[in-house]
């Protein structure tokens, strides 16, 4: 689903519940909404941890993959190099993504944290919950298992929202949930990029054999789907 078409089901009167979902409600209610987002905050807090520890696996693979560069080059052996430095660029479009998720997730736990500072939860959270839906697929293949604790705290989210705009309905305009949303997901891009590039040093450049590798701190995050 697309951030426009998420965002829109918030000026969308919510359909009746099925009896089964009536019956799963009553036998395990959703906890309040405050809960949820009390709870949706360490869930959060715990996959970044994640993601710095992978980060941090990347780097030290990044390292020794940027020496066998240069003792390749040192030895004349181009072809090799041109090897090695293309697995750097591989590295280097995965951890772009993870850099570009953790600080998207950033952004998204100070959305959350702001909506029980101010109250105003549904003006704060809709954007944040866009987002993270948005973020959770770029994990999908990745690290599956961020991928689907994401997804579950997106969706206890929802019910909960969905819950209380059932019981006092709520006006939220789709344009400004979206672009918002795209703003989150934007600067954490902008974020990731420049710390890639202080992470990760240029690799040497070499005539005829230059690697595209290069370019990696400069990829978008679609490059990494």
């Amino acid at each position: 689903m697309s951030l426009d078409a998420w965002a829109r089901r918030w000026n969308t009167p919510p359909k009746r519940d099925t009896v089964g979902k009536k019956i799963r409600d009553f036998v395990s209610p959703p906890a309040p909404l405050k809960q949820q987002i009390i709870n949706a905050t360490y869930k959060i807090s715990s996959q970044i941890q994640k993601l710095d520890y992978s980060l941090g696996r990347l780097q030290i693979y990044d390292k020794q993959l940027f020496e066998k560069v240069v003792n390749a080059l040192v030895e004349g052996d181009k072809t090799r190099a041109t090897m090695y430095a293309n697995e750097v660029a591989e590295i280097r479009k995965m951890a772009k993504i993870i850099l570009t998720v953790k600080y998207a997730l950033e952004r998204v736990k100070i959305k959350l944290e702001t909506a029980l500072v101010v109250g105003d939860t549904h003006a704060s959270l809709a954007p944040a919950v866009v987002a993270l839906k948005q973020v959770a697929h770029y994990m999908k293949g990745m690290m599956p298992d961020v991928y689907t604790e994401l997804v579950e705290i997106d969706q206890a989210l929802q019910e909960s929202m969905m819950q209380v705009t059932t019981s006092v309905p709520v006006t939220l305009d789709a344009n400004v949930v979206t672009e918002e949303a795209q703003k989150i997901l934007r600067d954490a891009s902008i974020v990731a990029e420049q710390r890639l590039r202080q992470q990760f040093p240029d690799l040497p450049s070499f005539e005829h054999t230059a690697p595209t590798s290069t370019q990696a701190p400069g990829a978008t995050i679609e490059e990494g789907k």
